[in-house]
């Protein structure tokens, strides 16, 4: 297939009828993107990012096509078929998609169009399925700072061998200003554990 066709690639996907002849491209277009990636050349590996993913969105449009008609064959005038029995129908294995790839893809089609362009368009940026379905997975929620803390501080002591000595090395220097108020955190801290 000729580069001049992944430039297009919206328009030459439109062509394309059944999940094999997209996922064919789809393969293509991802070589060459290794390829492009291998010579250093950004702008065609961006190009072939392009092309990659609008076939996945194309691959999941058609399989997401191709569940609901499963659903709708039985759905005839006093339980008949409303078509006839379909040819042997292909499963993922046999076009070479697992079952990760066609949910991700069958996600990807499901974005609006205008987000898919938008996402597609940003300058610099080579555009993946993955980046694009991320946008949907909620935040991360962040410890905290206290929680990390007190971890890090129960770290350092471990760290340090504080455990392995007796307290009394430890704290044989302190004034006794020091040690009542080490002895009162202590206590709180007994308190706190226990709760």
């Amino acid at each position: 297939m000729d580069l001049a066709i992944y430039s297009q690639a919206k328009t030459a996907l439109a062509e394309y009828k059944t999940v094999d002849e997209v996922k064919n491209f789809r393969d293509k277009a991802l070589a060459i993107e290794a390829y492009a990636k291998q010579a250093n050349d950004y702008d065609l590996e961006r190009d072939a990012a392009v092309a990659r993913v609008r076939a996945e969105r194309k691959c999941g449009e058609l399989l997401r096509d191709s569940e609901k008609a499963k659903g709708n064959r039985n759905t005839g005038n006093f339980g008949g078929r409303n078509e006839l029995p379909p040819k042997e129908t292909k499963t993922l294995s046999d076009m070479g998609i697992t079952k990760d790839q066609s949910s991700k893809w069958q996600k990807l089609a499901a974005i609006p169009d205008n987000e898919f362009e938008e996402a597609v368009s940003l300058p610099g940026s080579k555009p993946s399925t993955s980046h694009m379905l991320k946008k949907d997975d909620p935040e991360p929620k962040r410890m905290d700072s206290n929680a990390l803390w007190l971890w890090g501080t129960l770290r350092d002591m471990r760290s340090k061998k504080l455990f392995n000595k007796k307290l009394s090395d430890t704290t044989g220097e302190w004034t006794e200003a020091m040690s009542d108020d080490a002895l009162t955190i202590i206590n709180q801290l007994k308190e706190w554990i226990n709760e």
